[in-house]
């Protein structure tokens, strides 16, 4: 008996095609990248805002009326490109990129890992839509990140401020040796180990430092993640570059009328070589003293200028990163 001919199973196109399943990164990794793309974004943003930067700490730092012309950020603008050249308002970027590298790199690259975590440990009495799971989250990353960058952010200002001579510092590495062996001779001189002296100079200020991350942070991060959780939420916007535009917007908006009145402390106490104030809480009692309650808001339109934009150029180039590391948005 002869053989049964081989039978031939047709099979449909559509199930020959091979379906190529997304590759998932694992958690831990993703965390990594997180960080990896929130210190990118940062700072490219930071290197695009420098110069609106350096002009908001010199209207900081300067005591007039607030709201006097010559206080004016196009005033002083003007005043730096003219006296100092054009490239003076690139100063201090060197600093930035690694004052970013830091604090931004962590207080945003870690924050969804303690929102995780937080929400771990309630063991679903934080929810992933309450402000309580995010602000948690923001103020940790943020403490961590401010606390840790507050040298590179110190240097960041001194290069940045105005010097009548010339700056004193050649170069990011010479600010950092320059300023720890002002505070290691000053320790020496009164009887303090001189490393101590030397730490303690670098991190002048982190007091105001910190605080100010954490406002910015809670008011930023979790502005812009709550927003666009409900224009999701509501079917008003879908995940994209629009909806990633209008939450970082607000959120530009908001997190520079909340951090602006500690960013002036800040940049007063790291500008402060003479230790004319005796710490924040002094610091805060003069300025209202010699400038008024207004005096805090010194550099708004300009930290509104930077801030504004800084957070949106950071959150789209953020989405983008995690986009193209196959990571899910924000």
């Amino acid at each position: 008996m002869a053989a049964a001919p081989p039978t031939i199973t047709v099979t449909p196109l559509e199930e020959k095609v091979v379906v190529l399943e997304r590759i998932e990164v694992p958690r831990d990794s993703q965390y990594a990248l997180k960080f990896a793309g929130a210190a990118i974004s940062n700072m490219v943003s930071s290197g695009i805002c420098n110069p609106t930067d350096i002009v908001k700490v010199r209207q900081q730092l300067r005591r007039q009326t607030p709201g006097a012309r010559a206080n004016a950020f196009w005033s002083v603008g003007v005043e730096m490109a003219r006296k100092e050249g054009i490239s003076s308002l690139m100063g201090g970027l060197s600093a930035s990129m690694l004052r970013e590298l830091v604090y931004s790199g962590l207080r945003m690259g870690t924050y969804e890992y303690f929102k995780d975590k937080l929400f771990e440990a309630s063991k679903g009495a934080l929810t992933r839509e309450g402000l309580a799971l995010k602000i948690g989250a923001a103020t940790i990353a943020a403490t961590i990140g401010s606390s840790l960058a507050n040298p590179a952010d110190l240097v960041k200002v001194r290069m940045q401020a105005y010097y009548p001579d010339g700056s004193p510092y050649r170069s990011l590495r010479h600010a950092f040796a320059s300023i720890y062996q002002e505070g290691a001779t000053l320790a020496v001189s009164r009887g303090s180990p001189s490393m101590s002296g030397g730490l303690k100079a670098l991190y002048r200020g982190v007091e105001a430092t910190t605080i100010r991350g954490i406002v910015l942070s809670a008011t930023q991060i979790c502005s812009y993640d709550q927003i666009k959780q409900s224009l999701k939420k509501r079917g008003v916007m879908q995940e994209g570059v629009p909806l990633h535009l209008v939450a970082s917007a607000f959120a530009g908006l908001f997190c520079s009328i909340t951090s602006n009145p500690v960013d002036v402390v800040k940049v007063r106490l790291m500008n402060d070589k003479h230790h004319e104030y005796k710490g924040a809480l002094d610091c805060i009692r003069q300025v209202l003293a010699r400038e008024g309650p207004f005096g805090f808001y010194k550099g708004f339109g300009m930290c509104w200028a930077r801030l504004g934009t800084h957070t949106i150029l950071t959150f789209l180039i953020f989405e983008r990163v995690r986009a193209l590391l196959g990571i899910e948005a924000m």
